[in-house]
């Protein structure tokens, strides 16, 4: 019986440990994704929104302008329009704590946003506030940026509640063009 729980326990630990994506998945990948190059300036974004069964439940628009002062601290401003008339603006502050780490902080997010750039792609992990039922909860979120080579960001977010998936946002984020990495 142990022999058999041992394998079990094994395969387990090895199929969940390969499905899972590092953010040292991406250090060989072009073009490199730079937050204070690409954040700075105007961009544009359209998302939706799924449920934990995959189902879209709303979509939105969002205009983001980024901007960075002398001392390396960044400002995202966020304002989006849902599908169902719904309104939400976000401000960031990212505070640079490494070279390719920051620390990001908003209204609406619990303590602080960790984000990694590598190769590619930005990994934040943060938990946010959102309203649920006249009250609010905290979701656990990880976003998943990947820039591509003409200045498109594809964007997906897995949201978690006590380590259960509880919805999914799939963002295209589109800077002013002409893009120059």
């Amino acid at each position: 019986m142990k022999l058999k729980q041992m394998i079990t326990f094994g395969l387990c630990g090895l199929l969940t440990g390969c499905s899972s994506m590092q953010i040292e998945d991406f250090s060989q990948t072009t073009p490199e994704f730079i937050p204070q190059k690409y954040f700075n300036g105007p961009m544009t974004a359209y998302g939706l929104v799924k449920d934990q069964n995959g189902k879209i439940i709303r979509s939105f628009k969002g205009e983001l302008v980024g901007s960075w002062d002398a001392n390396g601290v960044g400002t995202l401003d966020e304002k989006f329009v849902y599908s169902d008339g719904e309104t939400q603006t976000r401000v960031w502050t990212l505070k640079p704590t490494g070279e390719k780490t920051f620390v990001g902080t908003a209204e609406d997010i619990v303590g602080v946003a960790n984000m990694v750039a590598n190769g590619n792609t930005v990994m934040i992990d943060y938990t946010m506030r959102v309203p649920y039922n006249n009250s609010t909860i905290d979701i656990d979120v990880r976003d998943w940026l990947h820039l591509q080579e003409d200045g498109v960001i594809l964007n997906h977010s897995k949201m978690k509640k006590f380590g259960f998936e509880v919805g999914e946002l799939v963002i295209t984020i589109i800077k002013d063009f002409p893009y120059k990495n």
